[in-house]
């Protein structure tokens, strides 16, 4: 009996190892509209998402890009499942705190927002966690996405679930 105990301690020690996100881990997303909840169909826009955590987990570098050309509003990350919509926890860009939106959003095709680091004063709900070590971890088990909003579908046009990008 104690081995088959031991054994399960091993199997979950390296399950719980799978799921645990690693300095200088670099994570990503591709956003489509078939990924919203409920689904965009009618508007064909794809994003991608990339972020590289320091070796402390303390600050991540990020990069979104919005192909399409649509009228982008804001985008940021929640703190949910696939398929299931959760609260805001980081701005990338749009409505304070980061920058104003124009009335008709931005035009944007291709690179939007670039090399633009978050930090732990970043987070704006602990869900997911209170700082980017918690954050990073919940990425790696798959429970963080990158949403991007548009004039069109201000509920969210493209959303993608962040993916560990092993390097």
């Amino acid at each position: 009996m104690s081995t088959r105990i031991a054994a399960i301690a091993t199997l979950a020690a390296f399950l719980g190892a799978a799921a645990t996100a690693t300095a200088d881990e670099t994570f990503k997303a591709r956003l489509t509209g078939a990924q919203e909840v409920p689904a965009v169909t009618d508007q064909g826009t794809t994003a991608k998402f990339e972020i590289q955590f320091n070796r402390d987990l303390t600050a991540g570098e990020f990069t979104l890009s919005v192909d399409s050309g649509i009228r982008v509003t804001q985008a940021h990350l929640h703190c949910a499942p696939v398929g299931v919509n959760g609260p805001i926890i980081i701005w990338l860009a749009g409505i304070p705190p980061l920058q104003a939106t124009p009335n008709n959003g931005w035009d944007v095709d291709g690179k939007w927002v670039t090399n633009t680091t978050v930090t732990n004063d970043n987070i704006v709900n602990t869900t997911c966690g209170s700082n980017l070590a918690q954050i990073a971890e919940a990425m790696a088990q798959g429970r963080v996405y990158a949403n991007v909003h548009s004039v069109a579908k201000p509920g969210g046009v493209a959303r993608g679930q962040i993916e560990t990008n092993h390097h």
